[in-house]
Order: C-alpha cells, then structure tokens, then sequence
C-alpha cells in the first residue's frame, strides 16, 4: 500500500508540474498577445486585467517557468548524486527564483487581485509561509544538515505547484456551482494549498521514509 501511495505521489507531482509548465508557457504566450493585441481578449479575462502590470506578470512568470523545470532537476537522484557541483548551483539558483515568485504572487495579490479578499489573503499567508521554507532550504544546506534541507526544498516545490490543481478546482467551482471566475478563484486557492500541504507533509512523515 505504501509503495502505490509513493508511486501515485510522484505521479501526480510529476503531471501537476507538466500540466504547469504548460500553462504557464501559454499564459506568457497570452500576455504578449494582449500588450498587442488588446481588442482579441475578453475585457474579463485574467490576461486583460494584468494589461497595465505586464512587466510584474513577467517576472512572475518567467522565473516561475525556470523554477519548476530546475525544482524537477533537484529531486532526480541520478543527477543529484552524479553532478554535486551542477547541483549545488542549480540549487543556488532555484532558491532565487523561489523568492522572486513568491514575492510577485504577494505583490500581485495585494495590489492587482483578480479574484476577491479570500484571494489576496491565501496568497499572503502561502507565500509568506513558501518564502520562509525557501529560507530554511538554504539555511539547511549552508549548514550540510542536508535532510532537513531536503524536506524543506520538497515542500516549497510541491505546495507551489498547487497553482495547477487551483485549474481543476476553479473548473469545478464554474461547471457544477455556476461560479464565474473571478468568484472561484479565491476559494480555489485556498482549497489547492490546503491539499498540497497536507499532501506534502504526509509524504514527508510517512512515504519519504526508507
């Protein structure tokens, strides 16, 4: 049972980051399109209400791109252990890009929501908590106390990459509670981050274990 539960966390670790880098790809394609292309978007749309804060969203995004592609890198064990010193760098570098996203969600969030307060506050409180994991990963490999680096590293990867589930979860909210979308996105974060941290830790404590 242990060995499924493993395998079907990392399955769909492994498909949230995917699904992700898939839609961040197309949210930066779209954010170009509407700094040229204004009049081709819903005036509702989440593309058009960052149209006077595109630099913000492509600071968001960008590194964002980067961190989930580095952030699969560190938890390949054959690269790990084969390249130490790309590794180390790599690592470096991810935890820069952790705290410019999370600090551009807080920003964001607080000065240009697209969703109402529920929003704001989840993202807040997410990424304050995700900034502060980013601190101890690299307070923890500074001091080699290498396990504890690993599982702060596992959970702000894993709780950041909540933004995919909040798709699914917004899909829901809009097809069977006639939400729009503006109203489910603050109740989807919240819902997203609240499962990705309970899903993390039970990895932590109880799967992660040799």
């Amino acid at each position: 049972m242990k060995i499924f539960l493993k395998y079907t966390f990392i399955a769909f670790g492994t498909i949230a980051v995917l699904i992700l880098l898939w839609a961040s790809t197309l949210k930066l394609y779209n954010l170009h399109s509407v700094s040229v292309e204004a009049e081709l978007f819903n005036t509702n749309s989440i593309e058009y209400h960052y149209i006077n804060h595109l630099l913000l969203g492509y600071l968001h995004i960008i590194p964002g791109i980067l961190f989930l592609v580095l952030g699969a890198y560190q938890f390949i064990p054959f690269f790990r252990d084969k390249y130490l010193k790309l590794h180390r760098f790599t690592g470096k570098v991810f935890i820069l890009l952790a705290a410019i996203i999370f600090i551009t969600a807080i920003v964001l969030a607080v000065f240009v929501p697209f969703g109402d307060m529920l929003e704001t506050i989840v993202t807040i409180i997410f990424g304050t908590y995700l900034l502060y994991g980013t601190y101890k990963a690299y307070i923890y490999a500074k001091a080699k106390k290498i396990n504890l680096h690993q599982k702060w590293v596992t959970r702000v990867y894993f709780i950041a990459i909540a933004v995919s589930t909040i798709r699914g979860i917004i899909a829901l909210f809009m097809n069977f509670a006639d939400y729009t979308l503006k109203e489910a996105f603050g109740i989807s974060f919240f819902l997203a981050f609240i499962l990705h941290l309970i899903g993390v830790e039970i990895w932590i404590r109880f799967l992660a274990k040799k």
